[in-house]
């Protein structure tokens, strides 16, 4: 760097013009006044004013330098663009400034990129289905997602940070898995456990911690990982009892039959008497049997969206009359009066008229076997808008709740009510909620003794539901049964 671009050069430079001026102006002051140069006099004394003004102004710029360059240092780098700082001059205040420049603008470059890997991790962790829950060695919470508060069933507008982990859960499981992870080394895999939470509805987790380690030795925390096995619990119980449930259906009717052919081939058979006695016997039970495997396909295929929906004009009254015309008989057999009001008015719906038959054959032939002779089975239909039901869609079942003052938000404006209705013996209030699982009854031993598979309603509900319909049921002992449809237009 040129001695000129020195910043010391004024600082120095100036001040020895101003002593220069003041000697030379002693200087001539001591000489006689008349041969003594006015010009060089004046010349003398401007000269060392001027050094100490100069002097005087490259302190206050350099003073200013130094203030800008403090005022640089202390601003905040948490914005868009890196704070500038000029270079007045090249020297070495400049030099400092451009380095300081530099090293600030990595700097924020550096923070900004720190604060969107920050900004992404906290979407990540607010997107995670699974609970996330981070803690200091004292078992202090440092940070929790969304979702870990909700899994526990805890308020997401309180501030968990700083609380102690067991204002999550005093799962005596929970405390043992964070002992464990404590005792490990460094780097061990992780450690699980499963644990029931009882405060919230039997919920099952799936609990995963491990050691945050700094440096390899020291552990500055740990991770606690929450996964929700409590769907998978339930499907794994449902899969166990519809296994259960499929054994009994079929060992039932299968039994009958081995039991009866043996006898037959034991010698029954000549008696013509009870042969024909037994092969009614082995019939009716294959007949069965055949219904309850047709079933199981039917409501398998279903669920599995296998089904394809021959989508056309329904008109209902001509559906409820075909369904009258088929179970007529049976209803015959039994006293039972079937009535409808269906007019042929009402507007056609857009919908698989077989399925749609099913389900009202279904619901007619339940409605018959559970309503003593001289009893009534009434099918109405009539057009509404989905406001007068004052019932919104349940999640995991498909039914209707009633005591809400609106729909769910998939549910149509306008359809056609379809109620069926029986003055037969009635459901205690308890058994609703389940009447549309496989394989439930209210009385087991009366609905086997009546040919019942325990699909039917399960058939129904997904019917229904294929058809972006709604389905409720209502019951009162001793007073009849109403099975109430919405189906859109």
């Amino acid at each position: 760097m040129p001695w000129r671009n020195s910043v010391f050069f004024p600082i120095v430079l100036l001040p020895l013009l101003a002593v220069a001026g003041m000697v030379g102006l002693l200087v001539f002051y001591s000489f006689p006044l008349t041969p003594r140069p006015h010009l060089l006099w004046y010349g003398s004394l401007l000269l060392g004013v001027g050094a100490i003004i100069g002097a005087i102004i490259v302190g206050k710029h350099l003073r200013f330098r130094l203030h800008e360059l403090a005022m640089f240092l202390a601003t905040t780098s948490e914005r868009e663009q890196a704070p500038s700082l000029p270079v007045w001059n090249e020297d070495e205040v400049g030099a400092l400034e451009r380095g300081l420049q530099q090293v600030m603008v990595r700097h924020h470059e550096r923070l900004r990129a720190l604060v969107a890997e920050r900004k992404k991790l906290e979407a990540v962790l607010q997107s995670m289905a699974e609970g996330v829950v981070v803690i200091d060695p004292a078992g202090h919470v440092i940070l929790c997602n969304p979702a870990a508060q909700e899994l526990f069933g805890l308020r997401p507008s309180q501030e968990w940070e700083g609380k102690p982990i067991q204002a999550f859960s005093r799962h005596p499981l929970l405390q043992e898995l964070l002992r464990e992870v404590a005792n490990r080394r460094p780097g061990d895999a992780p450690v699980s456990r499963e644990l029931q939470l009882e405060n919230t509805e039997g919920r099952y987790l799936a609990a995963s911690a491990m050691q945050i380690c700094e440096d390899g030795v020291t552990v500055s925390g740990y991770v606690l990982v929450f996964y929700d096995l409590t769907q998978i619990k339930r499907l794994e119980s449902v899969r166990v009892d519809f296994v259960a449930n499929v054994s009994h259906e079929l060992r039932t009717p299968l039994t009958a039959i081995k039991g009866y052919a043996e006898t037959l081939l034991n010698g029954a058979v000549k008696d013509p008497a009870t042969a024909q006695r037994f092969l009614e016997i082995i019939d009716r039970h294959s007949e069965r049997l055949s219904r309850l495997i047709d079933d199981l396909l039917t409501l398998s295929n279903l669920e599995l969206g296998r089904t394809e929906l021959r989508k056309e004009d329904v008109v209902l009254a001509d559906v409820v009359t075909e369904v009258f015309e088929i179970m007529k008989d049976k209803a015959d057999q039994g006293g039972i009066a079937l009535v409808h009001h269906c007019s042929p008015e009402l507007p056609s719906l857009i919908g698989d008229s077989d399925r749609l038959q099913q389900v009202f054959v279904n619901l007619v032939d339940n409605a018959i076997k559970y309503t003593p002779a001289g009893g009534t089975v009434t099918v109405t239909a009539k057009l509404v808008r989905s406001s007068e039901f004052g019932v919104r869609s349940s999640e995991e079942t498909g039914d209707w709740i009633p005591g809400t003052s609106s729909l769910s938000s998939q549910a149509p404006s306008e359809g056609l009510e379809i109620t069926v209705t029986d003055t037969g013996c009635g459901i205690p209030a308890e058994e609703l909620p389940r009447l549309t699982q496989r394989f439930y009854r209210v009385d087991k031993a009366r609905s086997r003794e009546l040919g019942g598979t325990g699909l039917g309603l399960a058939i129904v509900k997904h019917i229904v539901q294929a058809h972006h319909g709604l389905l409720r049921i209502e019951s009162q002992l001793r007073q009849g049964t109403t099975v109430r449809i919405f189906l859109p237009l």
